[in-house]
């Protein structure tokens, strides 16, 4: 692990736009990690402490089916968040979350990114908004998928 540039952070989809001050200070709170292939980010259920800002690689996000093996909701790549329910109480992962490949991330302490936020609510604003449309686009896919595995013809919109 490393410490992490304003100027790499600022290159990040997620954070582009963001003014230089508040990449400065979310930079304090961030580490570069390379995961290797097959590393568990996060169980469903377990406390969401940390989130992660991919620069290389991919990620799958699962969900838990009793009874059947995990169901891959979506693969994440670079640019992409992984992990979102740091954002908000009672703060415990939806999903489960495992390197599908070599992974380069920014590695975010959430503890602090919330603090940061509650110094500068410009920036969790900001934030905020960037992480409300990624969630949007995660309901989306997660329909989508649930709807490819367990819906009706007519719902898939098949024939039948």
């Amino acid at each position: 692990m490393t410490g992490v540039s304003a100027a790499e952070l600022a290159a990040h989809d997620f954070l582009r736009g963001l003014r230089p001050a508040q990449v400065e200070r979310l930079a304090d709170a961030a580490v570069a990690v390379a995961v290797p292939a097959g590393h568990r980010f996060f169980e469903e259920g377990g406390r969401a402490a940390q989130f992660w800002l991919i620069t290389s690689g991919h990620v799958a996000l699962d969900l838990h089916v009793p009874g059947k093996a995990p169901i891959i909701i979506e693969t994440l790549g670079r640019g992409d968040v992984v992990g979102l329910s740091w954002a908000s109480p009672p703060r415990e992962w939806q999903f489960g979350a495992d390197a599908v490949q070599p992974t380069e991330a920014f590695e975010f302490d959430a503890d602090e990114v919330i603090g940061i936020c509650e110094g500068d609510h410009e920036l969790g604003y900001q934030l905020a908004r960037r992480l409300l449309a990624v969630a949007s686009g995660r309901m989306h896919w997660s329909r989508i998928r649930m709807l490819d595995l367990y819906g009706s013809p007519e719902q898939r919109g098949g024939m039948s």
